[in-house]
């Protein structure tokens, strides 16, 4: 055989021989496979827009959801943001529940969440708040970057970085403070009848204390704002302190406490109930309980205390849970205030690679005796509402309001007047002589021009007036001390509270529309960052559950 014939393949069929040079067969091979791969690539790509290819979940009911998708990305007349319509997506199914405390929050939404419950946040460390249309520092924290920089209490923050602050709410101004630690923010401020001058401020890492104790008139108050890492720390720290000072009479104060971490609740119960006792009940979608029990031994500081608590309408869900249980394992506890928020539901959070997370009802709570608050909250054994003028309505300074008019804030603005001490014989809602006489005396004394109208600096002046009284004049808490100290008794004190409370009329929002946490008010405060709150304003209640496995702890 000749090499010719070597370098031949024969090929038989249909009785005819077909041979093929060695060569040429291995390029035909090769051209065939190398068409085959850009023919496939092709294809790949152009169906790279459908949402339905290999690996991806084809079940009937997203069918909808993927064709919405694929006509939008690959019909809309503009670029889209493809991440954008994800994100949006996951929000939208989560908006579905109609659940209040369930959302999806983004990465900066999550990290703001993340402070929420260690109470860290990186900033200047200063409470701020809104009067009228200007940013007004209220005090600078102890030992802050604030302080040290020379922010004092009062100084109007006219700019931030150049950019003004004109308008904008306490929300927005305190994004632009923000920052991460280390670097400078410049705040152009205003300090009395000064001009503007620039005070740069290095960030740092500032911790809110949730926990603060004081001793009024020979009783302890321990003020509880929220329930974060730590809590029961600076909880246990001012018990003993309370019977280090020799004090019997302990008030717990929750009120607009909106919650926050449920084993920080739990640890807190212990401090009064010995190893093994029932904190509460955990309830799934089946009916199945859980039982959460205490874990560790009282703290023996407080086997000869009084407790009271104190509550309100923002008492929420840990709040609850506590104020629920000690009701409940000890009978010598007193409960004061009003009626609290009542949400009995468990969150759990999951958190993504991407450092977004879902937050999800997936439990509800009962207290140890099995009564579950939900939409109903805890009511007070005895009931101290708050006077009038702790829901004035705050005035704006565009709004004028003069002698003959009548509408509901003419009423407050009597109350407010009443209660900074110009004596107001009438609380109806008509703006009398008698009124305008009133308002020429308080403008008098402010040093503004006495035109006897209630506008412009006028309202600013008697909302800043009041804000400093009731700062300064705790009424629920001077209620209820006066109570222990035995200077009422409780019939007494309970008709004191609502003799205080009768022109302005007492509003309570469903647990839905507390949830969303807003304030009508034109006045907001907030620790520096917005990571804190007035008296007067609520958070969305939040709580963290004990479980924990692969996804973060759980919120209530």
């Amino acid at each position: 055989m000749n090499e010719d014939q070597k370098d031949k393949k024969s090929v038989e069929g249909g009785g005819r021989r077909i041979s093929i040079n060695l060569f040429w067969f291995i390029i035909i091979m090769l051209t065939a496979v190398i068409s085959t791969a850009i023919v496939t690539a092709l294809s790949l790509e152009a169906g790279s827009e459908k949402a339905v290819n290999v690996g991806t979940d084809t079940r009937s009911e997203f069918a909808k959801l993927y064709n919405v998708y694929d006509t939008i990305t690959s019909e809309y007349y503009t670029e889209v943001d493809r991440d954008a319509l994800i994100e949006s997506s996951i929000e939208g199914m989560v908006e579905g529940l109609d659940d209040p405390y369930s959302e999806y929050m983004n990465k900066d939404e999550t990290a703001q969440f993340q402070e929420s419950v260690t109470g860290d946040f990186e900033g200047i460390g200063a409470e701020v708040m809104q009067e009228g249309n200007r940013i007004i520092i209220t005090s600078p924290m102890k030992g802050s970057p604030a302080e040290e920089a020379g922010i004092e209490p009062g100084d109007q923050i006219v700019a931030v970085d150049g950019e003004s602050t004109e308008g904008m709410t306490t929300h927005e101004a305190v994004q632009l403070i923000r920052g991460e630690k280390g670097t400078d923010v410049v705040l152009s401020i205003v300090r009395g009848e000064g001009e503007p001058m620039d005070i740069t401020v290095t960030r740092d890492t500032i911790h809110i204390e949730s926990v603060t104790y004081e001793v009024v008139e020979g009783v302890a108050h321990i003020s509880v704002n929220r329930f974060q890492q730590g809590t029961t720390e600076e909880f246990e720290k001012s018990l003993n302190q309370a019977a280090e000072d020799e004090v019997e009479d302990v008030i717990i104060d929750f009120r607009y406490n909106p919650g926050g971490l449920l084993d920080e609740a739990v640890s807190m119960i212990n401090q009064f109930v010995d190893q093994g006792q029932t904190a509460l009940y955990l309830e799934d979608n089946s009916g199945e309980r859980t039982e959460i029990l205490t874990e560790n031994e009282s703290n023996p500081s407080t086997e000869d205390m009084n407790v009271y608590i104190l509550i309100n309408e923002g008492s929420a869900s840990a709040s609850e849970v506590f104020t629920g249980a000690m009701n409940d394992l000890k009978e010598d506890v007193t409960i004061a205030g009003t009626r609290s928020f009542g949400k009995g539901v468990v969150q759990r959070t999951q958190e993504f690679g991407d450092n977004s997370m879902l937050k999800y009802t997936n439990t509800k709570w009962l207290t140890p005796d099995g009564t579950w608050i939900h939409e109903k909250g805890i009511t007070p054994d005895i009931k101290l509402v708050n006077p009038d003028y702790y829901r004035v309505d705050m005035l704006s300074e565009e709004e004028v309001y003069s002698e003959g008019q009548s509408n509901e804030k003419v009423t407050s603005i009597k109350v407010a007047l009443d209660t900074l001490g110009y004596e107001i014989s009438d609380f109806n809602t008509t703006f009398t002589p008698a009124l305008t006489a009133a308002v020429m005396n308080f403008q008098s004394e402010q040093g503004l021009e006495q035109t006897g109208d209630v506008t412009g600096e006028t309202s600013i002046a008697l909302m800043s007036e009041l804000r400093d009284y009731i700062n300064e004049n705790d009424a629920q808490l001077n209620y209820l001390v006066d109570f222990i100290n035995d200077e009422y008794s409780e019939e007494e004190i309970e008709q004191q509270a609502a003799e205080n409370a009768q022109h302005i009329e007492i509003e309570r929002n469903t647990p839905e529309e507390e949830s969303e946490g807003e304030s009508n008010e034109s006045e907001e405060e907030s620790t520096e960052e917005g990571s804190g709150q007035s008296d007067e304003q609520e958070n969305a209640p939040e709580e963290e559950s004990t479980e924990e496995d692969s996804e973060t702890e759980g919120t209530e």
